[in-house]
């Protein structure tokens, strides 16, 4: 009965896997591929100079924290984490899935191609006129929350996956706020740090995962309030891009990428979180 019971939790994250390739390969054949995919990237990077200057200056400070001491300080403190909890391979399987986002998205920057379609791609500076895709410092960001969702108690899980569900989309908005990269990297990024933590997640459940009783917890009451929060930004972001005069028709894909880079964060965060809710990395073996 156990058995089953990791075997289905590790299935679905075997699915998930599957769930964020497709999506990386679709954001890049639609996004950056085609010709209508440029105009709406294009559209989204240019309009974001219509944002308060504070805006952008806070976002860039805080993508400049990240530097390889930080990344090192985050791997060890996940260890140490692990460590305590006594899950010491669980903490290697994350430091090992974070680290292959962060490395395969410097890789597949170089691989996949990108060319100028449209004509506003020659308005674009010139580190936009060659492969972003995905972004790095959204990769980071996303695989790090995931990555600490994994070695986490499943207690706290529902609870961090708030916290991280604002911290992955305070990224993948950040970098085109920051005018560093265009919506479809963050987009890509999402994508990519899902793909690499579901397979992290998958092994460690393989190799050390322990059947955890579902018992009445705040996780439904979280996710629930969650739900309503990621409708409340996609419909405010919406709103605001129909609504003030001086925004005009033409700036509405920034609105909605956006809004589609933050439910897209928060989503990702969530159903992370609620698979992990029914195992653990301690307790009798299954």
């Amino acid at each position: 009965m156990n058995d089953r019971r990791i075997w289905k939790i590790e299935r679905q994250f075997l699915l998930g896997t599957l769930v964020c390739a497709v999506l990386l390969i679709v954001g890049y054949l639609s996004l950056v591929s085609t010709v209508w995919g440029h105009q709406l990237d294009d559209d989204g990077l240019l309009a974001r100079k219509l944002l308060n200057w504070r805006i952008i200056r806070l976002d860039s400070d805080i993508l400049d924290l990240v530097n390889e001491a930080a990344l090192l300080a985050a791997a060890i403190a996940l260890l140490i984490v692990a460590t305590v909890r006594r899950c010491i391979l669980v903490g290697v399987i994350s430091v090992a899935g974070f680290g292959s986002a962060v490395i395969g998205a410097e890789m597949l920057k170089h691989a996949l191609p990108w060319r100028a379609l449209v004509w506003k791609d020659f308005l674009l500076e010139s580190w936009f006129q060659r492969n972003t895709y995905p972004s790095g410092h959204a990769t980071i960001g996303t695989s790090l929350v995931l990555s600490s969702l994994l070695v986490s108690s499943s207690r706290w899980r529902p609870w961090l996956a708030v916290a991280g569900g604002s911290v992955s989309s305070t990224f993948a908005t950040g970098v085109l706020f920051a005018g560093w990269h265009r919506p479809s990297d963050a987009i890509g990024a999402l994508a990519w740090s899902g793909l690499c933590m579901s397979v992290a997640a998958a092994c460690a459940i393989r190799l050390r995962g322990r059947p955890k009783p579902v018992t009445a917890d705040p996780a439904r009451a979280v996710f629930a309030g969650l739900a309503l929060a990621i409708v409340v930004v996609a419909a405010t972001w919406l709103i605001a891009a129909l609504g003030p005069p001086e925004y005009s028709h033409g700036d509405q894909p920034f609105f909605m990428l956006t809004a589609l880079m933050i439910v897209g964060a928060f989503s990702l965060i969530a159903w992370y979180a609620w698979q992990l809710r029914a195992v653990d990395w301690v307790g009798p073996a299954h």
